[in-house]
């Protein structure tokens, strides 16, 4: 072997060393264990969700968790979380700061696992954001239910409602279990929590204005061990009752002459293969007639007065009655972004949040269909026109994935579209619409049909002289 061919050997040794070292240094930071699923709950979102619209993505104020972090446009918040830092320590003086450090450390690693992204930040740093962030999150509830003027920077009218919004963010989230450990710290309270949460207590007396009475926040019924961060609490928090649920169906199944069935050991069984049999493949790509195509065919939107929830919509003798829904930038981030976490989650089966923005997408398709609904009541309106409104509808298909054969409003397609394509709900919602429609229309058509009685009777005396 010559000189030349001896130094070529060397030097892809050389190489293949080098790239060895690089892969084992790669496959070393991967976390958590070969076959074994990692405990994903904070994801980074896809690069199409960001390009469909920034700011249901991205923090304006603060930066909560690794994603955001260290952005120019975030910074002067990265400085106000030490004086919210140094009043969270204030507030129990028997415990030192060394043993909160001490105690984010050993949450280190389980929080890693949490992030669909390796967090490139050093073991000082991802220990400084945990205790930071965890702290900033609980001055903010605490501070909003006692003293807001004790911190005049965090409650300015301006910096509040940008500081709600980014909470709500899938993206700006850190795991539940360490804002919970720092609580419970602070307060003494059992870490276990097997009578109240300390936490659960506070963040449910301290919810975002506008936000509880759109979505009728109720505390979780599982351990707060379960709990991934606040936005999963809140998601949580709006689901219906299921049970509550399941006794409807079967009232409308009663209602379906199929009530004897209910007397009967095996009627859950008759019950669940009617639903299956039900599901035909016709079913499986059924959609539905926007508002104003229902419109025209007969159908008529009303506001449901007192509602149980935001899934509380009701089909009857040709009337849909909806919950009140105000459209603010708040409540669409929040709404987007709960979807955006359901979705995330194969674990989360049913897609409730995702069949409400779902049907949102199918009834509404231009801004004539938003006025429809905001004349009816069921929507105000808040976004600079209607159009914007139309507009965050409409992209829920292109973004999102939704199975409309498991479809939480399944039954409501169907009933709504079969009487929708009925020919005399047609016929009648024209004739009331263009001869009905206001009171001169009223007199006319009634001034018609007199003289046209008249004419006949008038005729039946002439022909029998």
């Amino acid at each position: 072997m010559t000189s030349a061919e001896i130094t070529r050997v060397v030097e892809e040794e050389v190489v293949t060393d080098e790239l060895q070292d690089f892969m084992n240094k790669k496959l070393g930071e991967v976390p958590g264990e070969p076959f074994k699923a990692r405990h994903v709950t904070i994801c980074r979102l896809p690069a199409w969700f960001h390009d469909y619209n920034k700011e249901l993505c991205e923090p304006k104020i603060v930066s909560i968790g690794p994603y955001h972090r260290g952005k120019e446009s975030l910074q002067a918040m990265e400085e106000h979380k030490w004086s919210t830092l140094r009043d969270f320590l204030a507030r129990n003086k028997n415990v030192s700061f060394e043993f909160y450090l001490k105690e984010m450390r050993l949450l280190e690693a389980k929080a890693r696992e949490c992030y669909s992204e390796t967090v490139k930040l050093g073991s000082n740093d991802f220990v400084m954001m945990l205790l930071l962030d965890g702290c900033f999150i609980l001055e903010w509830f605490s501070k909003d239910q006692t003293d807001r003027c004790s911190d005049a920077i965090l409650f300015a009218e301006w910096i509040w409602y940008g500081i709600t919004s980014d909470l709500l963010l899938l993206e700006n989230q850190i795991p539940f279990f360490v804002i919970h450990r720092l609580l419970t710290i602070q307060s003494g309270h059992n870490q276990n929590c097997k009578i109240l949460c300390p936490l659960l207590e506070l963040i449910y007396n301290a919810q975002p204005v506008g936000l509880d009475v759109v979505f009728h926040f109720r505390p979780p019924k599982l351990s707060c061990s379960k709990i991934h961060h606040w936005l999963h609490l809140c998601h949580m928090g709006v689901l219906p009752d299921v049970q509550l649920e399941r006794e409807q169906r079967d009232l409308v199944i009663g209602k379906s002459n199929l009530w004897a069935l209910k007397k009967f050991p095996w009627s859950k069984i008759v019950l669940k293969l009617r639903d299956v049999a039900s599901t035909s493949s016709e079913d499986m790509n059924i959609k539905l007639p926007c508002v104003s195509e229902l419109h025209e065919a007969g159908v008529k939107f009303k506001r449901k007065r007192e509602p149980r929830d935001m899934f509380d919509i009701s089909f009857q003798n040709g009337i849909l009655e909806m919950p009140f829904f105000p459209f603010d930038d708040t409540i669409k981030n929040f709404l987007w972004n709960m979807v955006a976490f359901e979705q995330s989650q194969p674990a989360i089966r049913e897609k409730t949040l995702s069949s409400y923005l779902g049907l949102m997408d199918s009834l509404i398709n231009t801004e004539k269909d938003v006025a429809i609904l905001v004349r009816s009541g069921v929507i105000e309106n808040y976004l600079e026109n209607n159009e914007q409104v139309a507009n965050f509808c409409n992209h829920f298909s292109q973004i999102f994935v939704l199975n409309y054969s498991e479809h939480y409003f399944h039954w409501l397609y169907k009933d709504v579209k079969r009487y929708s394509e009925l020919t005399w709900h047609k016929y009648r919602a024209r004739l009331m619409h263009d001869y009905f429609s206001n009171p001169w229309s009223v007199i006319s058509v009634v001034a018609a049909i007199i003289l046209l009685i008249l004419s006949l009777l008038q005729t039946y005396y002439s022909a029998s002289k």
